[in-house]
């Protein structure tokens, strides 16, 4: 009962109500489990195993129904986007930087953020508080009843009436804790916790104060929050230059999702991090740490829209046609596509344009059918395997997009498209009109006699879409008719017999209303031009900066955007490098008012 009262007394005396995931340029998303930054760009929808298909198929996007919308900027202003001060922890950061500081895992065997209310934009309410409060209480009780995890906190013994020790870790694991050295007032309002332990507690003793000081630092706001507080403005400015120890918190929460780790604090604390050059030299290091591979990968599923209730985990298909298919290989069709983006990221060391390039597949025993491979060759891990680099290079070519954007007995060349189209190269179609997505697929006949033919007839019945569809929406997906389906290679159609067709005119970039066409044969020469495509390296770079920076594509980023692409477009500039340079933009160091 003492405990409670004084955790009121404490959290109403200091908390200052952040804002998870709002860090100016608008209102963003709720992050999820799988660390969403708060940009919420809407997905596509996938054909199931019946007749009907979505004549748009683009997801939510901004733009007005049926309008064309270019991500390219015709003019670009750039600038520092207005930020929040006080941004409260993610459930995921909260996760990870409990595991960072404590090294604890789960709480009453489940996952730490599984305590937590759901992540949301706005203020603290008091159900997201209390749940804050019994997280700190569990995490403390396990932290000290455990001679493994009880050093991360106290790295001194607990003698006489413990208080020396206990001030030390006021210092020590505060400054951790805190993200920064602590001020006088920090100090002492934790002093004062400790010299009122003995009443706080049950019995008053050191362990118990302990646990009550480690419960003190979990429910503060200065470890809740990751707060921007510098008053170093320059001269005629609204703009605010950030500390040391801020830049710290925004390189490790960027590249790690997670709290600095000592030498990133060492950096801070001696002022190291100051110049586009040291923060370069610390962004360097951190993305080779494993935990920057976690982080990258949340970047990549965001980038492909892989969410729990996104195509890529709605896949279904007519196991007549395909017997080999069964819904526990989902999983798997999604696993492989984050290893191929893992892979070519920090193994291979690669590019953009090896993205949309490479052969390299990731294959099993439950895969091989998919890429009309013997399933006797491969274990049930997967192998790196090299494919025909004229039939499937690059991440679109991999049985996990063509499976999830496709219907269940015949491919989705508006899906397809659409995803190309607006999620790759940035050029957005528009919402399709409502109840589109019900109009029956035109039957096969003697003239309509593949499946191309039948979503051309499709896209004709719609005058008023039929212009997006012929130009912008179905020409990548036309391109993609070699794969059925299940993603397997044909060249006559199933149903007929008839030859697969699959050239087209695709527009790889839109800038001032002005189209750029090329003429492409298959899939192989739709990907060589969208690795060229200067529209493809603005849309990756944008995604890039809106998810280091959490917000949802403030235009005042478009110079960072613009200096990224330009990196990209030489082709041979690294993944990694180009995730760390995210840090060197003006934006990085500085604030400004919101």
């Amino acid at each position: 009962m003492e405990r409670q009262h004084w955790r009121l007394v404490f959290l109403g005396a200091t908390l200052v109500v952040g804002c998870t995931g709002q860090v100016g340029g608008g209102a963003t998303g709720s992050p999820g489990a799988a660390g969403s930054s708060g940009v919420n760009p809407g997905n596509p929808g996938a054909g199931g195993a019946g007749n009907t298909v979505g004549v748009g198929g683009a997801g939510s996007p901004s733009g007005a129904a049926g309008g064309i919308v270019t991500s390219t900027p015709p003019v670009c202003t750039p600038g520092i986007p207005g930020t929040s001060q006080i941004t409260r922890l993610t459930n995921l950061q909260y996760e990870r930087t409990i595991y960072d500081l404590l090294g604890v895992t789960a709480i009453d065997s489940a996952p730490v953020s599984s305590v937590l209310a759901t992540s949301q934009a706005g203020g603290l309410t008091d159900l997201e508080r209390s749940a804050y409060d019994t997280a700190a209480t569990k995490i403390a009780a396990q932290v000290m009843a455990s001679t493994t995890l009880r050093p991360n906190f106290l790295k001194c013994t607990l003698t006489g009436d413990g208080k020396q020790c206990l001030y030390d870790t006021i210092t020590q694991f505060g400054r951790r804790a805190f993200r920064r050295p602590l001020a006088a007032d920090d100090i002492a309002r934790m002093r004062k916790l400790v010299d009122d332990g003995p009443m706080l507690t049950p019995t008053g003793t050191p362990t118990e104060i302990a646990e009550l000081l480690l419960y003190g630092f979990l429910v503060s706001p200065s470890f809740l929050q990751r707060n921007e507080l510098s008053e170093a403005q320059p001269a005629g400015t609204n703009q605010y230059t950030l500390s040391s120890h801020e830049i710290a918190s925004r390189l490790s929460y960027m590249l790690w999702g997670s709290t600095p780790d000592p030498m990133l604090d060492q950096a801070a604390d001696s002022g190291q991090l100051s110049t586009p050059a040291q923060i370069k030299t610390q962004a360097m290091r951190m993305v080779a740490d494993p935990k920057a591979r976690a982080r990258i990968s949340e970047f990549h599923r965001e980038y492909l829209h892989i969410t729990p209730n996104s195509p890529w985990n709605n896949v279904v298909k007519d196991t007549t046609m395909f017997a080999f298919f069964n819904p526990s290989i989902i999983p798997t069709l999604i696993k492989e596509t984050e290893v191929f983006f893992d892979e070519i990221a920090f193994v291979k060391k690669g590019t953009f344009q090896d993205l949309l390039t490479s052969p390299v597949a990731y294959v099993n025993k439950a895969l091989a059918p998919y890429y009309g491979l013997n399933a006797a060759s491969f274990t049930d891990e997967l192998k790196a395997t090299t494919l025909d680099a004229a039939q499937r290079p690059g991440f679109l070519t991999r049985a996990g997009f063509l499976n999830a954007f496709a219907a269940g007995a015949y491919s989705n060349p508006i899906k397809r498209g659409a995803f190309v189209m607006k999620d790759v190269l940035g050029i957005d179609p528009g919402s399709p009109p409502p109840g589109v997505e019900m109009t029956p697929l035109p039957e096969a006949s003697t003239t309509v006699n593949t499946n191309r033919k039948r979503f051309e007839a499709l896209s004709a019945l719609a005058s008023n879409c039929m212009s997006c569809h012929v130009t912008y929406i179905n020409p990548p997906g036309y391109a993609l008719e070699a794969f059925n389906a299940a993603g397997l290679w044909q060249t006559t159609e199933s149903f007929s017999g008839a030859p697969i067709d699959t050239s087209a005119d695709v527009v790889v970039e839109r800038i001032d209303g002005q189209n750029t066409m090329k003429h492409v044969n298959g899939p192989a020469e739709l990907m060589a031009a969208i690795a060229a495509s200067s529209a493809a390296q603005h849309q990756y770079a944008k995604k890039l900066v809106s998810f280091a920076f959490e917000r949802n594509g403030n235009a005042a980023d478009c110079g960072t955007v613009n200096t990224l692409a330009t990196s990209i477009a030489a082709g041979n500039y690294p993944l990694l490098n180009v995730i760390a340079d995210v840090a060197q933009a003006d934006a990085f160091r500085t604030r400004a008012v919101e």
